[in-house]
């Protein structure tokens, strides 16, 4: 927890860390001049030195990575002012820099087509253009790092702490649609189409057809934090034979749901 002097400097006032917060109320000790309010929560270990935050815009330059969270603790963070004169509370709504991409469904209707009775085999979906990091002040920064540039690099996506955020295995045979209800999380990418510097976050579901390797590269919409995005999946026809190309025109039917981050109520912290 930071506070800042709320004037043209914006030095810091005062710093304060606590292990745990019981309930949703939790005591701060700075003056009642006009105050900016940084709070930040389940930072792992201890790679988050605040020692060289001396003002506000010093946390422009503080950078949270992708391979350190922890999809059942994700790192959170909130921000408020707090008017001059203010003594008793002030309320500061937390939430996860992570976004949620739940497969709900995937099923293969492949009528029609020569290979109309096959099952694709060993199934498998994964993010590709994972940002690997973000800075929560500076949300369109485009970061160092992409995870998974184009392609799935295993050995890339097993550093993360939880691997399991960007791969999971779905189904050794898949025709009639099952449910899975794998859950996938990456930071925020404002980007819903390519771009220079700025590629879209896909969702890539990668099987066999007949022993060949196919894959469906979903573009995802413009990622944004704390929001859970839901895919129901059909696979109408064979893929692409590269991840990185768009989906075959005609090979997959979709339907998205953007909610909210666990479907329950914002719940404020409030700073006394």
């Amino acid at each position: 927890m930071l506070f800042f002097q709320a004037d043209s400097l914006e030095r810091l006032d005062a710093y304060q860390h606590f292990d745990t917060v019981p309930g949703n109320r939790i005591a701060g000790v700075s003056s009642t001049a006009a105050r900016k309010l940084a709070v930040f929560g389940n930072c792992p270990g201890d790679i988050y030195q605040w020692s060289h935050i001396r003002t506000f815009d010093s946390l422009r330059e503080l950078a949270f990575y992708l391979e350190d969270e922890d999809p059942s603790s994700p790192v959170l963070t909130g921000f408020s002012e707090i008017p001059e004169g203010m003594l008793k509370s002030c309320p500061v709504t937390m939430w996860p820099m992570l976004c949620r991409i739940a497969l709900q469904s995937i099923a293969c209707d492949f009528s029609g087509h020569p290979y109309a009775k096959e099952h694709l085999k060993d199934v498998r979906a994964y993010l590709t253009y994972a940002r690997g990091e973000y800075h929560p002040l500076e949300p369109e920064r485009s970061p160092a790092v992409w995870i998974n540039a184009g392609r799935l690099d295993e050995t890339e996506t097993a550093s993360l702490s939880h691997p399991e955020m960007l791969l999971a295995d779905i189904t050794p045979s898949l025709g009639s649609r099952i449910r899975p209800r794998k859950e996938f999380y990456c930071y925020p990418n404002p980007s819903d189409g390519p771009s220079f510097g700025q590629p879209v976050t896909r969702l890539v579901i990668e099987g066999k057809l007949k022993g060949v390797t196919y894959y469906y590269p979903i573009d995802l919409p413009g990622l944004v934090p704390d929001v859970r995005y839901t895919l129901d999946v059909t696979l109408m026809r064979a893929g692409t034979t590269d991840p990185d190309l768009p989906a075959v025109s005609g090979s997959l039917r979709l339907e998205t749901r953007v909610l909210d981050w666990d479907g329950r109520e914002w719940e404020d912290i409030h700073f006394q």
